[in-house]
């Protein structure tokens, strides 16, 4: 699962990898005094569109690799139970 996950993240990354280098060529042209390719404000709407999809790649790669964490301080077996008090027994 955790592979698949991994996997589906790196794709995930693309487009926003690929927004990046347009955007690079995209601001490039427009300081240089271009038009932008006269689109308008459908170009920066892209971008978020693909940081975006980007940004849900991020998080799945990082629930692919630190995982869905059980217990913990708020529930699970992290410790004793009653407020820790404890009969001496082993396994208590």
């Amino acid at each position: 699962m955790r592979v698949v996950a991994a996997l589906f993240g790196i794709i995930m990354l693309l487009p926003g990898l690929c927004s990046l280098g347009f955007m690079g060529v995209f601001l490039s042209g427009f300081f240089r005094g271009g038009s932008g390719g006269g689109v308008g404000g459908l170009i920066p709407l892209l971008w978020l569109v693909c940081f975006g999809i980007s940004f849900c790649g991020i998080l799945l790669l990082r629930f692919a690799f630190t995982g869905a964490r059980k217990g913990g301080p708020s529930g699970g077996a992290s410790g004793p139970v009653g407020g820790g008090a404890s009969t001496g027994a082993p396994g208590s």
